[in-house]
């Protein structure tokens, strides 16, 4: 026969876990239904390796010239608007959840960034953006001295 032994403080920590993460999603939820912004907008993906960082953002429907890129240090800005669909006369919305507006997102990157090489790309709603990493904060291989 099998035991399975539950400690109560394990299932405690995990309800607490929980109603933080439901907890969060409400108040963002309500947040983003009053002022029409959300911080996880636009979705991202960022990716790291040793010399550089790979940010991918959704950005569908727009256009180039409508998104700024700013990058300091290890800070990476990526500001627009949306313009919002323009509906016929006598068109009532049901329903509306694409995103429409100003959007301003700040993503934190584990090192600081050389500025003068990024490189952003975009296709097709996707926005690409390659940034690599300072030589002075590449990591530096210490000789060892024999003694």
């Amino acid at each position: 026969m099998l035991f399975r032994i539950l400690d109560p403080q394990t299932k405690a920590n995990q309800f607490w876990r929980d109603f933080d993460r439901l907890n969060d999603e409400l108040t963002r939820s309500i947040l983003d239904s009053q002022f029409g912004s959300s911080s996880n907008f636009p979705p991202v993906n960022v990716y790291t390796k040793e010399d550089e960082a790979l940010v991918t953002c959704l950005l569908p429907g727009m256009e180039a010239d409508e998104i700024d890129i700013n990058v300091k240090d290890n800070l990476l800005s990526i500001h627009g608007k949306k313009k919002a669909e323009e509906l016929a006369e006598g068109t009532e919305v049901h329903r509306r959840e694409i995103f429409n507006g100003e959007f301003h997102r700040t993503l934190e990157l584990p090192f600081r960034v050389d500025q003068d090489h990024v490189l952003a790309k975009f296709t097709n709603g996707v926005l690409n953006i390659h940034l690599p990493r300072r030589e002075e904060d590449k990591p530096k291989k210490v000789s060892i001295i024999a003694g």
